[in-house]
């Protein structure tokens, strides 16, 4: 199977002016069998409540233009982006093909000021077998974990929309080769990074205030953690390419968490700043979603 990361310019705004935008990058792609997009894709990865008015009415809009794009381009399609149901927004990704969507994904523990929270399902029944996907932060967290350790999977899948500091670009990859590669190897599968590249919108809060005084960036850093296989020359400087068997496999071996979390973080920061961060975005969101 032919695989393909794209990493995207988040600076490019306005839902037709990307999808103009991603469509002229697939194009490039040499015969792709999957084309996997990052966080937020359609819209942009926008930390704050303007991603409101890019929002999908319950995934149909995104759904018809994956599929377009799937019959198009003869290739699987998945993509990340904003959506609206029952009252709520939603950070989702899906994966379709020319026919049908397999399943949509919605981040967990999405934006608190933006997006409904919640203990949401990770995988993706698709022809080519279980997809586990986890939305940037969700891949972190134990919960994606035990929702996909007893479960055959093919290909593990992390859209990200993250931003870091320039400064610290060796940390940031130190730390996506950690995680990704122990997913690798305790599931012997595939696991695909994919990030944006460009400005950090504002974010509310805290967090928000600290990544704006650290002039945080969105830095990319694209990658496909996979042993086997080989890699696809490209001349298109947005993707990434693998040419891979995928076969269902089980998990062989145990992922040690800290707590709740993959990496090791500050026990201060996460109690106090980070969960008071999110108790305020929460009374934010309910306070400013339509009723």
């Amino acid at each position: 199977m032919r695989i393909f990361a794209l990493e995207l310019n988040n600076d490019i705004l306005g839902l037709e002016e990307r999808k103009a935008y991603i469509e002229a990058l697939i194009s490039k792609l040499p015969f792709p069998d999957l084309v996997l997009l990052p966080e937020l894709a359609i819209c942009s990865y926008l930390p704050n409540q303007k991603i409101w008015a890019y929002a999908d009415q319950n995934s149909q809009d995104t759904s018809r233009w994956a599929k377009a794009m799937a019959k198009k381009y003869n290739t699987f399609v998945g993509v990340g982006y904003v959506d609206y149901e029952k009252g709520d927004y939603y950070n989702r990704y899906l994966i379709a093909d020319e026919n049908e969507v397999f399943g949509i994904i919605s981040k967990s523990e999405g934006e608190a000021a933006v997006f409904k929270r919640g203990w949401f399902d990770n995988i993706i029944n698709t022809p080519f077998g279980n997809v586990a996907v986890a939305i940037c932060y969700d891949s972190r967290r134990k919960h994606f974990y035990q929702n996909i350790e007893d479960k055959e999977i093919s290909l593990i899948v992390f859209p990200h929309g993250s931003p870091a500091s320039t400064k610290k670009t060796g940390e940031e990859e130190a730390v996506n080769d950690y995680f990704c590669n122990l997913y690798a190897e305790a599931f012997d599968v595939p696991v695909i990074y994919i990030n944006s590249l460009g400005q950090l919108q504002s974010m509310p809060g805290l967090m928000g205030k600290l990544m704006e005084l650290l002039k945080f960036t969105m830095n990319g850093k694209t990658k496909i953690y996979a042993e086997k296989g080989e890699d696809i020359i490209l001349d298109v400087e947005e993707a990434k390419g693998h040419e891979v068997t995928l076969t269902p496999q089980r998990r062989n071996k145990e992922i040690v968490f800290h707590d709740e979390n993959l990496t090791k973080e500050n026990l201060l920061f996460r109690k106090t700043i980070l969960k008071l961060d999110i108790l305020i975005g929460k009374r934010q969101y309910y306070k400013h979603k339509p009723q």
